[in-house]
C-alpha cells in the first residue's frame, strides 16, 4: 500500500486542521470569491506558529501546493488571511 494521509475537508474559514504533530502533504486551494486570496498555514493551533506556507491566488485560480511531509510539530492551523478560498489540507 501506498502512502496516505487525512484531510481537512474543504475549509471556507480559519480553523486548525491538526492539534497532533503531523506530516504537511499538500494543500489545495482555489479563489472563490472573484479576487485575489492569500492563505497561510502554520506549525500550530493558531496563527502565532511557524509560518510554513503562504499562497496568494489570483481570481479564480486553483492550486495544488506539495509540502513534501513537512514536519509540523505542534499541529497545523490553516489562515484565510484575505479573500474568500476553498481550502483543503492533506497530512499524515
Amino acid at each position: 500500500m501506498g502512502s496516505v494521509c487525512r484531510s481537512s475537508g474543504v475549509l471556507t474559514a480559519s480553523a486548525i486542521v491538526s492539534s497532533d504533530r503531523a506530516l504537511l502533504t499538500s494543500i489545495h486551494a482555489t479563489e472563490v470569491g472573484g479576487a485575489a486570496a492569500t492563505i497561510k498555514v502554520f506549525d500550530g493551533t493558531d496563527n502565532t506558529g511557524k509560518e510554513v506556507a503562504r499562497i496568494t491566488l489570483s481570481a479564480n485560480q486553483t492550486i495544488e501546493f506539495d509540502m513534501h511531509n513537512v514536519i509540523c510539530s505542534s499541529g497545523i492551523y490553516f489562515e484565510e488571511t484575505s479573500g474568500a478560498v476553498a481550502v483543503s489540507v492533506e497530512f499524515a
